[in-house]
């Protein structure tokens, strides 16, 4: 508390100079889940800064902070890049997701041998998600051999529902559909697939009150998040 204390008064200094905006990067699901709730905590402390919101998946928005267009990014956690500074917030979870007649929810566990027969509804084949994923299978020795692209997350679960294939998706995003009971998450195994998100910034870029007090409430909203997980 002392050291967010002194944060904000170096805030307030900060924007008597007339200073107060942060342009953001952040994935679709983010921009619905993550960034609100930090932007609506953000705002009640100090309601004069202004957010530019650019919504993109991590590696555009990786991108992006490389050039300058943006200041911050709630990313996955970027991979072999040197010129990102990455401060982790909080973890998820990836699992499979099946209708609820599907044998592998009846059973309670996935049958990675006949996984060959699934057809998969998957993200962006060049999202970090993905190459999370694919990782993970190789290292399974899974090759998926059929497999359907889609990049919006909820017309992804609605096919799911209809039997149209099975996914992979992090386990808050379909939390509402697991409790109502018209969709089926199982952990992948033994093993469990977890990502990190947090906060990406520019190696070396010198950040400014407002940036460095938004990064803050990121650490704090992420530790609250995932606490009151319930899947």
């Amino acid at each position: 508390m002392i050291e967010m204390d002194a944060v904000k008064e170096e805030l307030m200094g900060f924007e008597k100079f007339g200073a107060g905006r942060i342009r953001l990067g952040a994935s679709q699901q983010a921009c619905r889940f993550f960034l609100p709730p930090m932007i609506a905590q953000f705002k009640m402390e100090f309601p004069k800064c202004r957010f530019e919101v650019k919504g993109e998946d991590t590696p555009r928005c990786l991108e992006m902070l490389a050039f300058g267009e943006i200041d911050l990014a709630i990313t996955l956690e970027p991979v072999k890049i040197s010129e990102i500074d990455f401060v982790p917030c909080f973890r998820d979870e990836l699992r499979m997701v099946t209708p609820p007649d599907h044998v592998w929810a009846k059973t309670g566990r996935i049958d990675w041998n006949n996984v060959i027969s699934e057809n998969f509804i998957l993200y962006n084949k060049e999202s970090y998600t993905f190459r999370i994923l694919d990782e993970y299978l190789n290292e399974k020795g899974i090759k998926l051999s059929s497999s359907m692209e889609i990049s919006n997350p909820e017309a992804a679960k609605e096919l799911i529902k209809v039997g149209m294939g099975i996914g992979v998706m992090a386990n808050w995003a379909v939390e509402k559909e697991v409790f109502d009971g018209t969709l089926k998450s199982l952990p992948l195994g033994r093993k469990k697939l977890h990502r990190t998100w947090g906060i990406s910034v520019r190696k070396g870029r010198k950040l400014n009150k407002a940036e460095r007090i938004f990064m803050k409430i990121g650490e704090e909203s992420g530790c609250h998040w995932m606490v009151n997980r319930s899947l």
